[in-house]
Formats: C-alpha cells, structure tokens, sequence
C-alpha cells in the first residue's frame, strides 16, 4: 500500500513547497508528519529557516525536545534578531531544566523586543524557578505594563510577593485565576490525559517528573478559583491527580478538592481526606504508636490563640525547640531555640507556627545525616541522603558535592537502604507508609544511635527529579525506580476503574 505522506513528500520538487505543506500539516495538529515533511525540505535546504522553524515547532509538540532545540539554534544561525525564536528555545530549555541557557535566550528576547510582554513573564518565571525571588519581580512587572491580563506575570508576583507582601499577592492570585481556572497542556502522542487539581497558593506537589508530558496530558484546574458547575465544563481526561499537597496552605483548594473527588468516579492520586491529615502536629498522634519509630512533640500555634510560650507550658513541650512558619519549608524562617528565654527574641513573625521537640541526631562521627524516602502507592523508596556538619541540613546546603566519600556513603543508601539504616528503620518506613495511606509522600527521618527512626516530616509536597552533574549520575537509578513505579501505579489505577465499569 502507497504510503500518502511519502507520495506527497516525492510530488513535490522544492524545499519552498515542502515547507509550505509541513506548515499546513503543523497547523491541523499533525505535529509527526509536519516534522517528517520538515525534514524532507532540508534534505534540499539545510539553509531553510522557515523550514528549521517548522520542524523546532513539531518536535516541541511532540516532547522531542532536544531535536526542538536544536531546531531552533539552527533557526537563530540565519536569523538571529528573531525575538519570538530565542522565547521558543528559552521555553525549551526550560522544559529540559536548562535554566541557565533559558535566561541568556530570554534577554537576548527582550533586548531585541523591549515591548514582548511574553518575554519578560518567561524570564520572571525563569528566575523563579531559579529560586531569585529578588530579580522575578522586575521582569514580570514590565510584563504587566505590557499586558495587564498576562497571566504568567501574575502568577510570578503571587508567589514572589506570598512573604513579603501577602496583600500584594493575593491581589496578583485573584487576577490570575478569578477570569480562568483550567490550563490545557497538550501533548502530541500522549496517550492519556491527567485532571491535575492544585491550589492557586503554595503547596502543590511538584509534579512535572511523575506527569511526564511525553506521557501524559495535562488539564490543570485551580480548584478554590472554580464557579459552581465547572465540573460539568472540564475537559476530558483518564485520572486525577491531586496535587494539593500541603494543608497548611491549601485552604479552600483542599474543601473543594473533597467535594469534588467525593462525586468522582475517575481514578485518583492522593485522596484529599489524607492529604488533610498531614499537618505537623498531626503526625505524634497518626504514627507514635509504630515500634521502633520516634516522633517529637509539635504544637501547631495560631497568633490568636494567645502566647506562644502559655501554649508550650500547657503542653508541657521541652526545649531546645525548632520554631518555624507553617507552610514554609526548606529551613526557611526556622530557627533553633535553647531556652525559654530566647523564646521573644528567636521567634519567627507569623501567623501560625510550630514547635518541634528537638531530637540531637548526630552520628558518632559528629555528623548529621537526614535520609528521604518516597512512597508510591505506600511503598518506600530511597531518594536521597545528606549528610553535613550542622543540624539543619537541606541537600544543597551540605555540600555533598565536595565531598566523594559522602557521595559514597549515599550511593550505597540508595542500593541497598535497609543496610544503611537496618531492619528496624525499614519496618518503621513501611508501617509509616501504610498509616499516611497517600499514593504519593515523602518522608524525611534521621537515624538514632540505637537504631531507631528519627521522624522529622512527612507529606505529599516532596519534589522528585532526575540528576544532571555528572557528580550525582548515581542517583538517577532510584528516581528511575520511583517515577516507574508511579507510572504502574496510575496504570494499575486506569485498569481497575475500566474494569470496573
């Protein structure tokens, strides 16, 4: 049988007429056949821009996105004052967490194209992901002056203004999603299609690595921002997945996702009811009847209810203590108190805290070490371990690229981790799994001299990504296992709910 494409692509002569037809085949959604045309047309120019251009467009369709990068740069060496390109191959950079390529195109964008008010809201997205609060804002306000309805560039400012102008913020959130609540993300052969629920706030589970879009679509729904029957509107999708992961700041995101998955027959990541159960506080009562597993004492403190210190004293909470915002995390406002009596000084300015028992873990060599581990359907996965001199300790703050004999130490964690941490520690994982009784969590846990699990936190916000430093290679085996065992997860999940309709 006659291959159609094939014969159309031998019909015609010319690179020009080639294109013209991978442009047709773009714009009607037929993303393979338009990058198979593309390519046939620079078999007879490789000096076709338009033809380079096309061929970038469909292979970003189609998550091919290495090709599309390519494509593009191939695209910039005929015509490189062409802002809308370097915006293209900066959002394909981005995709590929290449940020800092993503920020030189974007510049390059916006010095050639001062008023590309998309621009300006890539690069303020930009340096948000790069965690550069500071310089997000002017970018995604000169987008605005462009373009007040851009979306992108209020969402930027809700979240860089969320601590330091909260009234800003929530001025930006309510611009952003009063007018639209659902974001299709589409992609060219992906064979099923995600129902994403998320808070327009902080707190959602990080999941562009488990909702890979090679995999699947996205309809992303702002749930708190949604008008009374939009549920009816949604477009189609295969599952849920409830991304609202932190109750501290989920607020009626979380009541709205209840309702919603309540009346749903759709299979679902991570049920509300037990992501709700998550809070800090809440963990002393869910898990401190599990052997071997030790969980310090929180108290969960609104401003409202009265002193800080009143409430410690009522309940009895020994110092040292570990004071921080709730909602925040990363060690971002916490702070290590000693004494009742640095208790007015060291606290931190916010609405609700929590006080945490602190619990010394040091290991006899003097160091801290704090292990993640990731559930996916409440089976315990090890993700990674940190270890450092001070007892906060975050992965990029322990310096463990500095160290080999550390990046060791990890290695073996993540090959074989009931050796690392011994059968007590792993028995305490697995029941710890079982209580939260969520799809997706992580848990962060040191481990005590005799052996036991030392609980620091457990939730469903826990990011989860592939390595690129050719020093921590090692660890893409275990995220491997993790994002494999969450793709069976919502197989086994689509086949259950077809099997029984």
């Amino acid at each position: 049988m006659n291959n159609p494409l094939k014969t159309a692509i031998d019909g015609n002569d010319t690179a020009w007429a080639l294109t013209q037809q991978a442009q047709k085949l773009l714009d009607a959604g037929q993303c393979e056949a338009a990058a198979l045309t593309a390519d046939a047309a620079l078999q007879r120019d490789r000096d076709s821009a338009l033809a380079w251009l096309v061929k970038g467009q469909a292979c970003k369709a189609l998550r091919r996105l290495p090709e599309a990068v390519d494509a593009f740069n191939a695209v910039l060496t005929f015509a490189p004052a062409l802002a809308g390109v370097h915006v293209n191959l900066a959002n394909t950079y981005a995709e590929l967490d290449r940020l800092p390529e993503a920020k030189t195109h974007l510049l390059k964008a916006v010095a050639l194209k001062p008023d590309l008010a998309a621009a300006h809201a890539s690069l303020g997205s930009i340096y948000m992901r790069m965690a550069r609060l500071d310089l997000a804002l002017e970018p995604s306000r000169q987008a605005l002056a462009l373009d007040p309805n851009l979306i992108a560039a209020h969402q930027n400012l809700a979240s860089a203004l969320s601590r330091s102008d909260p009234a800003q913020a929530q001025i930006h959130r309510d611009a952003a999603y009063r007018e639209q609540q659902i974001f299709v993300e589409r992609s060219a052969g992906s064979a099923r299609t995600a129902l994403i629920l998320l808070t327009a706030d902080t707190g959602n589970i990080p999941y562009k690595h488990l909702l890979p879009l090679a995999r699947y679509s996205h309809v992303k729904w702002h749930i708190e921002y949604a008008p009374e029957g939009q549920e009816r509107d949604l477009p189609d999708y295969d599952f849920i997945f409830n991304a609202i992961g932190d109750p501290d700041v989920a607020g009626p995101a979380q009541m709205a996702a209840e309702r919603f998955v309540a009346k749903s027959t759709r299979p679902l990541v991570n049920r509300p009811e037990c992501v709700a159960r998550t809070y800090r506080s809440a963990m002393p009562a869910l898990l401190g009847h599990i052997p071997d597993l030790v969980v310090p004492k929180v108290l969960r403190h609104a401003r409202d209810n009265g002193k800080l210190d009143d409430a410690l004293t009522d309940m009895s909470m020994p110092f040292p203590l570990i004071v921080r915002p709730a909602g925040l995390h990363g060690g971002d406002g916490m702070s290590l108190i000693k004494t009742p009596d640095e208790l007015a000084s060291a606290t931190p300015d916010a609405d609700i805290l929590y006080a945490t028992q602190f619990v010394d873990y040091r290991s006899d060599d003097g160091l801290y070490r704090k292990y993640r581990v990731i559930f996916v359907d409440r089976t315990p996965y090890p993700y990674h371990l940190a270890i450092g001199q001070r007892w906060v300790l975050h992965y990029k703050s322990a310096d463990m690229n500095r160290d080999a004999v550390r990046r060791e130490e990890e290695e073996r964690f993540l090959s074989d981790p009931e050796g690392a941490i011994g059968a007590r520690a792993t028995a305490a994982l697995v029941a710890i799994g079982a209580e939260l009784g969520l799809d997706y969590a992580g848990i962060d846990f040191g481990i005590l001299p005799d052996g036991r699990l030392l609980f620091f936190e457990a939730n469903a916000t826990m990011l989860v990504h592939p390595e690129d430093d050719p020093l921590f290679l090692y660890k893409n085996k275990a995220v491997d296992s993790i994002l494999e065992a969450m793709s069976a997860l919502i197989e086994r999940k689509l086949q259950a709910n077809s099997a029984g309709k």
